[in-house]
Formats: structure tokens, sequence, C-alpha cells
């Protein structure tokens, strides 16, 4: 197909030239009705802020420019159809589940998931078995579960369905297990469904690790706005498989998104394609070489290193920096520089560059230069085990209370120093990243209230947790 073609944004060209005035929904009126202190950052974009009127096509029936967009995202991708998500790659993450299993079912999940997988678990009434994953040794992140705790849990579990992974993880690591763990989970029967958020420019090719749909995950959902030119919210799923129909996709999609698709992060989602298609190995090239030389002029800065594995993967466009101070004093040093990271963790500060060759970063260093001046502390020469990630004595486990249960049972409140051997009746995510420490139907083991210890004091800020309370409370069944 032409990847040149852009039939949705072109369509929304169209509408604006040729319409005199809105008789429709929405109720700014192509951006003619507006506050009027902010109408002229909006105008420009409300234009192309339409509903599905004739020309434009039906989003959930699509059968022309949408349809038409969607076709050339699966010719790229090399799937066997795709679509584009309004509701961020959280909605397809419920949808891949939906589609894919049916309440009851025993599934396989990497325990360090986004917490719209844990959703999507207790949407479905599912029951999980959950894969800790390993530790890598240089930087004390977790890059997924290792093949062998995979092939354990499989042989402990022979009725699992499917299995639901995480590539990459939040810092761009790539599991360097990943393709052996795809090939005998769908070789054991499994459904593989992977939340790939982080990798939709992964087959633009070398540099960047490889994309699991190169490796034959079944469904795979990925953020087109992390890491892509498209707007906030623009995911893409993708049906890589014949086990998984696309009516059932669709029938899920239909169901937990909007009745009310935003046209401008279609488009953007439609134009994002198109510029990932024109990338071809020497622009490539360029965009690697100008990162490869920003990072190393980064680590010439004193006190300043970059956290690198030796054993797996790792995406260029994620950088993860650290320095003598913690992480989260880092990130308030580069604010006040006028610098905004993507997140920043009790150890670590992370970046997410852009896939450009563009990028201002003689300015950024120089302002980095600044954030970082009269910073106290050695230069860190070795990435030791940081304590971030969940360490388990027991790599494959269950809830300890079942999702129907959880509706029924009493619940108390009580001291995080009364918890441990309880068991969680709330989920505690320090965000970002939106992993949990801690599930809803989890038994509290010393591990949990440690990790939570561990960010609580770094100045985490938690989902499910008052963590500048004087002495934090977990709300825990009564069984």
């Amino acid at each position: 197909m032409n990847q040149k073609q852009t039939p949705l944004y072109d369509a929304l060209l169209q509408y604006t030239d040729r319409q005199i005035y809105s008789l429709h929904v929405p109720g700014h009126k192509d951006g003619l009705t507006f506050f009027h202190r902010a109408q002229p950052r909006f105008q420009s974009l409300l234009q192309i802020d339409a509903t599905e009127i004739e020309g434009l096509d039906d989003y959930y029936h699509a059968t022309g420019v949408i349809a038409e967009a969607q076709a050339l995202l699966a010719d790229l991708y090399g799937t066997v159809k795709s679509y584009f998500l309004v509701n961020g790659t959280t909605v397809g993450n419920l949808a891949m589940v939906k589609a894919a299993l049916r309440p009851g079912d025993r599934v396989l999940v990497q325990r360090d998931s986004h917490k719209s997988i844990f959703n999507a678990l207790k949407l479905m009434d599912l029951r999980p078995v959950f894969l800790a994953s390993e530790i890598d040794p240089d930087t004390g992140l977790a890059p997924g579960p290792s093949k062998e705790t995979v092939a354990a849990a499989i042989r402990r579990y022979p009725d699992a369905k499917a299995l639901i992974l995480t590539y990459p993880n939040y810092y761009g690591m790539a599991n360097k297990d990943m393709a052996e763990i795809i090939k005998f989970a769908k070789q054991k029967g499994l459904i593989v469904l992977v939340d790939e958020a982080h990798g939709a420019h992964f087959i633009a090719g070398k540099p960047f690790p490889e994309s699991t749909l190169k490796m034959g995950a079944d469904l795979v959902v990925q953020s087109a706005h992390k890491t892509l030119p498209a707007m906030t919210m623009g995911s893409y799923l993708h049906i890589n498989t014949e086990r998984v129909l696309p009516e059932a996709v669709e029938a899920a999609l239909e169901m937990l998104q909007t009745s009310s698709p935003s046209y401008p992060i279609m488009a953007s989602l439609d134009l994002a394609r198109a510029y990932l298609a024109a990338m071809d190995d020497e622009a490539v090239s360029a965009i690697a070489d100008r990162i490869a030389a920003f990072k190393e002029q980064l680590s010439d800065i004193p006190g300043i290193a970059i956290a690198s594995s030796r054993v797996h993967g790792q995406d260029p466009l994620k950088i993860v920096l650290r320095g003598p101070e913690p992480g989260f004093s880092l990130q308030e040093r580069l604010i006040k520089a006028g610098l905004y990271p993507e997140m920043a963790d009790p150890f670590y500060v992370l970046f997410i560059l852009p896939l450009d060759d563009r990028a201002p970063f003689e300015r950024i260093l120089q302002a980095m230069r600044q954030a970082f001046a009269g910073m106290s502390g050695e230069k860190t020469a070795a990435f030791k085990a940081n304590g971030l990630s969940l360490r388990s004595d027991a790599p494959i486990g269950e809830l300890a209370v079942g999702f129907r249960e959880m509706d029924v049972l009493d619940k108390e409140t009580v001291p995080l120093s009364a918890a441990l051997d309880r068991v969680a009746a709330e989920t505690i995510i320090p965000y970002p990243p939106g992993v949990p420490v801690l599930l809803n139907g989890e038994r509290v083991t010393a591990q949990h209230l440690e990790a939570i210890a561990r960010w609580r004091t770094a100045g985490a800020k938690f989902h499910g947790l008052d963590a500048e309370a004087a002495e934090a409370t977990l709300t825990v069944y009564k069984l």
C-alpha cells in the first residue's frame, strides 16, 4: 500500500474547506463558539474536531476513510487487522483481554503489569496466576519474567488459556527471553497478549528492540502517543493471529470506548503511521547517532551516569539517569531549569527522547549542566540492585481472595505496621509508573511492606495510599 497516504487527515481537511457552518455537534462549531481568551490557542485544532458525519466514516462500523487509514496501519505493521484507539492503551488492554478470554479462565500474568491489566482481569472475572519478573543485576530494574518462570507456570497450570506480558518495561528495557517465551507459550496452546505501550516505534528496526509482533504475539497494544508523534490517548491495537476474531475485538472496543471518538486523535494516529512509514534506515541511523552523542555528553556531567544492562535490550529513546541524589531530587533540579522528565523514582530519572534527529540537544544539555551544577557526590560507577522492583520468594503465585469474593467480604482499615499476613482490599500503586506494589486480593508479605516503605521514604506519590500521613493505613478484608 502507498504509505504516504493519509486518508483520514485528508478527509478532515476537505470537511473544513467545504462546510459553511456546523449544524451538528460538537458545540464549539469548528472553534467559532469558544471562550475568547483560549480561542487563539484552540482554533486550528477545533476546525478538525468533527463528528461522524457524511464523508468522515463511522468509527465502529468503518467502511470509508477510517477503514482505509486502519488498513494502512495493518499493512505497515504486517498484521491481520489493526485499530485506532481513542481511549489510550488502557482501553486496548481491557479490550484484548475481553476479546481473547471468557469469565473463569485461568491466565498467566506478568506481575509488574500496568494497572489496566489488573482491571481487565477483574472485569472479566478471570483466575490470574502472577509471574514475578527477574531483577536485572546491573540496574535493579525488572524487564519481565524469565523463560524458566514461564515454562514452570505453564507446567503447573496446564489449563491456562493465555499469557499476558509487558514489553518493554517503562524504562525501555526489553526482556532478552521474550521471543523464546512467546514461542514456547504458543506451542503449548496459549494465546499471547502483550502490552507494548512503549514500543510502537520498534518496527523501525535496529538499534531499536524487536517488536513482539515480529515474535508472533497474538494481540498487541501500543501507545502511539508515547514514542510516535501522535496526540495523547492515541494508541494502536493489533490482531496478529487467526485465533482471536476481529468481531470479538470490535465488539469489546464498541462496549468499552467512547461513542464520540475524537477525530483529532484519530487523524494524529493516521499521521503518526505515515511519519513512521517514511522513516528509512538512513533516518533511523541519524536519530541513533544524535542520541548516542547526546548520551556521551550527558555522561560527562559530574555525578551523572546512565543506567544500562549488559543482559537485556534497551530502547535508545529512553535514558535512565542516576546521580548522587535520589531520583525525585534530580527531577526537582531539572524542573527548576525548565526540563520536565517523563518520571522519577527513588533512584532514577527517566527521559523519553523524540523519534527525530532535530531535537535541540545542545540547549537541553546546557539546561542540564545548569540543573546539576554544584551537585554533591561522586559519579556513580556501578548500578547495584536498587530495591525498586518487588521481590518475591515465590516467582509464581495467585490471589488469596478471588474477584467475586472481593465484592461481598467485609473490610477494615489497619496501620501498615499491622497489615502483615492480612489480605489487601485495595491496590497500592506508585504513580508513575502505574505498576502495583500490592494488589487487591494479595496476602501482604514482608516484601510488600518493605517496597512500600522504600517508595514512601523516597517521596513517591501513590494511588490507594496516603503517603504523607504520619502512619499509613491499609484497607484489608475481614477473613
